[in-house]
């Protein structure tokens, strides 16, 4: 009995990065919200930061996933405005997109992929909390 509670306190200390949630915002290694994609098939990470935004993908296991190849649009919701953002790969597991916008606090990014690692998801981030 003690052993099973130590190893599921242990299970449930052991890193945030288990479980990404959607719906609360967990900081990723770059300090952007961090999620599950694709019931965990993938893990997203969205840094904003000015005009720009930063897309790191990783798989279940943390580890990089390649992103050339694969293709991302993004529709940022800020200061009551709406942008189509067009993403491109900006490194090894890295996408980036520049637009007419202003990062900040409440902003809402609903991001699509296609093809990136072989497959293609969307999800709602808040990339600043």
């Amino acid at each position: 009995m003690i052993r099973a509670f130590i190893v599921v306190a242990v299970l449930a200390f052991s890193s945030p990065v288990l479980a990404h949630s959607a719906s609360k915002f967990v900081r990723g290694p770059h300090g952007g919200h961090i999620i599950d994609a694709g019931g965990g098939a993938q893990h997203w990470e969205l840094v904003a930061s000015g005009n720009q935004l930063m897309l790191y993908v990783t798989d279940s296991a943390e580890k990089p996933v390649d992103t050339k190849g694969g293709s991302a649009e993004a529709i940022v919701l800020v200061g009551g405005k709406r942008q189509k953002l067009e993403f491109t790969p900006a490194g090894e597991n890295t996408m980036k997109a520049i637009g007419d916008f202003k990062a900040t606090k409440g902003m809402k990014v609903i991001v699509k992929t296609k093809g990136v690692g072989g497959k293609s998801f969307q999800a709602r981030l808040t990339p600043l909390k």
